[in-house]
């Protein structure tokens, strides 16, 4: 009966110290909350960089203020405050959902919200951009540096696109309705991968964007190849038709007619 009492008198100091100690522990651990964002006016501030484009690209949903904030942020990159903000409209969101879609190379460029940006779902006509490269895209990276580090030798943007038109034709071969990512792509792989058009428009789009070549997918209703900058103006690569042809046929051309995928 002894030890019983005993039992139970440790059991209750034991559950007693536990309970006055929780609320410290409790306090100890609180997750931060994170500091309130607003936008201000110098997020506004910038220079406008649409004065260099030709002013024949703007059409659509592709302002001149979307173009200042997507340059903006490639020059500055995106920290916890993006560089520079734009107006869009919710109707046109998709649209220019798709239209930052094309541009991914190397980074990945998205609608960016900031932490603690607490009114943002009041005003979805605020957009910034956002620059990142996702973490599995170090590895196909370090894969073509070799590459990378060739294509820099060499004196021109010109010679340097021929150069990735080629690598690409030795990695991939074209197949209809297959696909290759760019981390299958860029990988230690026996043989040539199949892959359709879109595999190699975007492959190029990496290897440009890895370079600082401009470069971004074109697709029609059947096919995607490349617009890349080079010379002074935009030119078409089609690297699927050249790899399946043989021959590059569609190898920084001033205008293609693309055939079907």
């Amino acid at each position: 009966m002894k030890n019983r009492k005993t039992l139970s008198l440790l059991l209750a100091v034991t559950m007693a110290a536990a309970l006055l100690a929780a609320p410290a522990q409790t306090a100890e651990y609180q997750p931060q909350t994170p500091a309130p964002y607003a936008i201000s006016a110098d997020h506004w501030s910038r220079e406008d960089f649409s004065q260099e484009a030709s002013p024949e690209v703007f059409t659509g949903v592709y302002s001149r203020e979307l173009y200042n904030a997507i340059r903006q942020t490639m020059l500055d990159g995106t920290s916890g405050t993006a560089p520079a903000y734009t107006q869009v409209s919710k109707e046109d969101y998709s649209a220019v959902k798709k239209l930052m879609g094309r541009m991914e190379g190397v980074l990945r460029y998205e609608h960016h919200v900031p932490q603690g940006f607490a009114d943002y779902w009041r005003h979805l006509d605020y957009y910034a951009v956002s620059a990142e490269m996702p973490e599995n895209y170090q590895a196909p990276l370090d894969f073509v540096q070799p590459a990378l580090d060739h294509a820099g030798t060499l004196a021109t943007d010109r010679e340097r696109v021929e150069y990735f038109n080629d690598y690409i034709r030795t990695l991939l071969a074209y197949q209809k309705g297959k696909t290759a990512g760019i981390t299958q792509s860029f990988a230690p792989h026996a043989g040539e991968l199949k892959a359709a058009c879109g595999s190699y428009a975007r492959a190029l789009k990496f290897l440009c964007g890895a370079a600082d070549i401009p470069c971004f997918t074109v697709s029609s209703k059947t096919h995607t190849w490349n617009l890349v900058y080079v010379d002074g103006q935009w030119l078409h690569v089609d690297v699927s038709a050249n790899d399946l042809s043989g021959r590059n046929g569609v190898l920084l051309v001033e205008s293609y007619q693309a055939g079907k995928d």
